[in-house]
């Protein structure tokens, strides 16, 4: 038993009403903390998350294909013939990542897939007419979304979204190479 129940209730009251002060005390601190010095690192993420299943909701509806295939059709697009390596490092994922989403993208008929005529072990992914198509539907749909992202907001302040998302890429970078 702890030395409240032995404690007159008077006592005890005043403790516990002492405790929760102190509390509140810290919480408020905590609080103003927070509000001085934004979270960055759960506003990115929060922020990612709901962009990334709103869109890829929309997509799926749309298109019936994810953001995820999306990117690797840009970067096809882009660059026809790529090796798998080159794609995921392009698009920002992992090997074996990528290679499910290329087999979906197979599957639909989106992207064909190759044998290098140099490395029988490599894989070079090309897009069909069919993905190009899907491409061109597509690229205007993401420009509309940025600029709506955008759009609240003044040239100057674009500016310095762009660099400070710049900075938090290179930054992510950094922190992996350590």
């Amino acid at each position: 038993m702890t030395d409240a129940v032995f404690m007159k209730e008077p006592v005890a009251h005043e403790i516990r009403s002492r405790y929760f002060k102190v509390e509140a005390f810290y919480f408020n601190l905590e609080v103003k903390s927070m509000t001085k010095a934004p979270r960055i690192f759960h506003l990115i993420q929060q922020a990612n998350s709901r962009l990334f299943a709103a869109a890829d909701r929309r997509l799926k509806a749309r298109e019936g294909i994810a953001t995820a295939h999306q990117v690797i059709l840009f970067v096809l697009a882009q660059e026809d013939g790529l090796p798998s390596s080159k794609i995921a490092k392009r698009a920002g994922m992992s090997q074996s990542r990528l290679t499910g989403l290329v087999d979906s993208l197979v599957s639909k008929g989106l992207v064909r897939r190759e044998r290098s005529d140099t490395d029988s072990r490599v894989h070079r992914a090309f897009i069909t007419d069919q993905g190009t198509a899907l491409v061109a539907r597509t690229a205007g749909q993401v420009r509309d979304l940025n600029e709506d992202l955008l759009q609240p907001f003044s040239e100057s302040e674009r500016e310095t979204i762009s660099r400070f998302l710049k900075h938090v890429s290179e930054t992510a970078k950094a922190i992996d190479n350590s």
